[in-house]
């Protein structure tokens, strides 16, 4: 009985959703975004205010108009609530606007460790993510 119950708690806490996502993954669902017409960058290697330590820690954190674009088209958006709990959070930052091709204009930004967000002037906050993105700023993925 006791060997039962240990597997049992031992591969409930590994299983997989129906969905196909474990409980440490946040849910990916595709953005939908119009292509992009023109990326500014506001700030880069940027320090958060509330991270409490020196602004030198980001200096390294450095995205190109190319990474970012590369970001923002293969980013997959999350739920808000993974995004603020399920994502590892960094106070490295780099943001700006981008402009889409339907004349849809936006606010981003994207962390050191891939999350990101995009407030669209239609109103919508989309919180990103790509695990998948690669840029030299951003550490190497696990495999």
């Amino acid at each position: 009985m006791v060997i039962a119950l240990l597997i049992f708690a031992l591969t409930a806490g590994t299983s997989v959703t129906a969905n196909g996502s474990s409980d440490t993954e946040p849910n990916l669902r595709r953005t939908h975004l119009a292509p992009i017409s023109a990326i500014t960058i506001r700030s880069n290697g940027a320090t958060s205010p509330v991270a409490g330590e020196p602004t030198e820690v980001c200096t390294d954190f450095m995205l190109s108009h190319q990474e970012i674009r590369a970001y923002i088209g293969k980013a997959s958006e999350v739920a808000e609530h993974d995004f603020h709990h399920m994502l590892d959070w960094s106070p490295c930052h780099a943001s700006g606007e981008v402009s889409f091709k339907n004349g849809v204009t936006g606010t981003w930004a994207i962390q050191r460790y891939r999350a990101g967000s995009l407030t669209l002037s239609d109103g919508r906050t989309l919180y990103l993510y790509c695990p998948r993105c690669q840029a030299k700023a951003f550490p190497p993925v696990d495999k």
